[in-house]
């Protein structure tokens, strides 16, 4: 099959980071999706910008795949009568593909021989079929809102200003599309140069044509070219830059040709916590945090989209100038918190700021309920967890946090006095996202699962439940917080032990409902199968802790191990055990005898982990293995076939105590 190289640019206004983050990794993939379901293969390639989208294939096909299509007739008993003439069944069978009986052959299905039809159906043009792709892409990417523009019908989350397709070095023009988008056979460039548009006629030219005129169009080369920068910068100015991750992806996003810059502010900021000025300038103003000596410099790296080297300094000073503006300010709260904040008390204005139906001071109220309730199961000293608590959202009320907000907890653990409690009030909000720090104590950790916990129960009361895509209140992923502390510290959470004392304080608890609620984000949490979480679930344990570790236990388990204790599962399936004990005089084969006493054996195990049973029952594999292979469980003799069910039955009881196997598929 003939192939050409195949660009699509699809430009459009600047694309904001959030849309960005969210559907950038989906996009190669829906465009290749949608060459499957057109029977086209080629191998793409997928760049972008804050304003393009670029689709390349170096081997894309003129032509769709040709098919093969069959059509199984009737049997041919039936397909002619006895005079050997075509039936009413095969006559109908031609009529509906349209052929002759010459053009018939034969074949077997089922067992049985048919008439049969087979033909080849050649691929459509490619070229004919870009319009409809693109225009199904378009429809299937979803940034978030979206809206309309000018004449144009379609809506998209920024107006495309063009779409440009290029096959085999022609310019492919797209009528159809003109309704909905815009078209034409131009690219654009870094908005400061001065031409900042041009016919291309070459894939080549297209590529060579931005390259020139200030647009790296592989998001790579962007990042590659950043930490480049920065590396240079540290090396001249004997500094150390923290590259945030984050940071580092926003400012890949929201640049063509991005230039890293060095900028400084007085050192009279340093007074500041840390957290308030890299808060500034991370998420404020998108720049990186320096240090020296391992201590926070006063100085910072901005990456900017000029393309102007003329202009860096001018952009330098103007950024100075803005941080300037904003640790002023954060230094004139933070002077004012310290001389009024409440530090060591609950502050009784947080009666005034609501939190669901009720106030912030009820609900710190609730969390020291909590954090008493799991102290008490852990055996652990409530005293300075619930003074830390106490406290913990004092900070809400400062002027620091009422412009940060993102610094609540943060300055709380600043402008207390008790050093004992500064760390767990700092950790109370972790983990803040999916792949975000843990608390670092186990104190911390009880105070993080209270506020959680709390969060989780006060909007259940209300049915602010979770559905579909719909979380407003982030409560999944307060959820997975909490399993995750749990996971760190193996902390016992059985909330049908827990959430029964609770019932004071909220007016309506479904335990079930919420029990599932956490189970429901195991498998994100996790990342384990569904079915080993539903064989785990089965077995009836309500702790969370041990649950995780029995969840573990059954993934660790080998495949053809899976496969011999679901033959068991599946002779138990719909079987009324009726026998009581196991009874040794009914043994007939030396199979059942090795297997009563390696059964007898594991009795004698003090197993103490999930991990530790599945261990000691995979010692069971051989003897499993030759009990099959040699004792026929449904004989005709009802006390030897009870027996011999009695005895699979006792060991499959010992592996439900980690989990149902009947349930995991594989």
């Amino acid at each position: 099959m003939n192939a050409s190289s195949l660009l699509i640019e699809i430009f459009l206004e600047e694309l904001p980071f959030s849309a960005i983050k969210k559907e950038i990794k989906n996009i190669k993939s829906k465009f290749e999706k949608l060459l499957n379901e057109n029977s086209i293969k080629a191998d793409m390639e997928f760049f972008w910008t804050p304003r393009r989208l670029i689709l390349l294939s170096k081997n894309f096909p003129h032509t769709q795949e040709s098919k093969v299509l069959e059509y199984f007739g009737p049997p041919l008993n039936i397909a002619y009568d006895k005079d050997n003439n075509p039936s009413g069944a095969t006559t109908s069978f031609l009529k509906k593909l349209n052929i002759d009986i010459n053009d018939l052959q034969t074949s077997t299905k089922n067992g049985k021989e048919c008439l049969y039809y087979k033909t080849i159906v050649d691929g459509k043009k490619s070229v004919d079929l870009l319009e409809k792709i693109i225009i199904d892409f378009l429809e299937n990417l979803s940034f978030g809102k979206s809206m309309q523009w000018g004449s144009v019908e379609s809506s998209f989350i920024r107006p495309i200003r063009n779409i440009f397709v290029l096959f085999d070095d022609e310019f492919i023009e797209l009528k159809n599309i003109e309704k909905k988008y815009k078209f034409s056979q131009t690219t654009f460039i870094h908005p400061h140069r001065s031409k900042n548009s041009k016919e291309i006629n070459s894939i080549d030219r297209y590529f060579k044509f931005l390259e020139s005129n200030g647009v790296i169009y592989s998001q790579e080369r962007r990042k590659e070219r950043i930490l480049e920068q920065i590396k240079d910068i540290e090396n001249e100015k004997n500094i150390k830059v923290e590259i945030d991750s984050t940071l580092l992806d926003e400012v890949v996003a929201i640049t063509e040709y991005p230039n890293a810059l060095y900028g400084s502010f007085d050192e009279k900021f340093l007074e500041l916590p840390n957290e308030v000025i890299i808060t500034s300038m991370k998420i404020n103003q998108k720049y990186f945090a320096i240090y020296k000596s391992d201590k926070l410099n006063n100085g910072f790296i901005v990456v900017c989209n000029s393309y102007d080297k003329d202009a860096f300094d001018e952009i330098t000073k103007g950024n100075e100038r803005v941080l300037k503006a904003r640790l002023e300010d954060a230094l004139f709260f933070y002077k004012n918190d310290k001389k009024s904040f409440i530090k060591d008390e609950i502050d009784e204005r947080l009666k005034n700021i609501e939190f669901i139906q009720n106030s912030m001071f009820d609900k710190v109220e609730r969390e020291i309920k909590i954090a008493s309730i799991l102290c008490e199961i852990l055996n652990q000293d409530s005293s300075n967890i619930t003074k830390a608590i106490s406290i913990s959202k004092n900070d809400l009320l400062s002027e620091m946090v009422g412009e940060f907000g993102e610094l609540q907890g943060i300055m709380g653990s600043y402008y207390t006095t008790d050093e004992t409690l500064k760390l767990m009030i700092k950790e109370q909000y972790l983990p803040l996202q999916e792949d975000s720090l843990l608390p670092s104590s186990l104190e911390s950790a009880i105070v993080a699962i209270s506020n959680k916990l709390d969060s989780i129960l006060s909007l259940f009361e209300i049915d602010k439940i979770p559905s579909g895509s719909k979380d407003p209140f982030a409560l999944r992923r307060a959820a997975s917080g909490i399993i995750k502390i749990v996971m760190r510290f193996e902390i016992s959470l059985n909330l049908f032990d827990i959430l029964p004392r609770l019932k004071l304080y909220y007016k309506k608890i479904d335990e079930n409902r919420i029990f599932e609620f956490f189970c429901e984000r195991l498998e994100s949490t996790l990342n384990v199968n569904q079915s080993i979480i539903n064989a785990a679930i089965k077995s009836n344990q309500k702790d969370f802790a041990e649950l995780i570790k029995q969840i573990y236990a059954l993934k660790s388990i080998p495949n053809d191990f899976k496969i011999l204790f679901k033959r068991i599962a599946n002779i138990l399936k719909n079987v009324e055990i009726k026998a009581d004990s196991i009874k040794q005089d009914l043994f007939e084969y030396d199979e059942e005898r090795a297997l009563f006493e390696a059964l007898e054996k594991f009795k004698l195990f003090d197993i103490k982990a999930p991990k530790e049973r599945i261990e000691k029952l995979l010692s069971f594999k051989e003897v499993l293995q030759e009990f099959f292979d040699n004792v026929m469980i449904n004989v005709d003799d009802e006390k030897i076939r009870e027996n011999r069910i009695l005895l699979i039955n006792t060991i499959y009881e010992e592996f439900f105590k980690v989990g149902d196997i009947k349930e995991i598929s594989f």
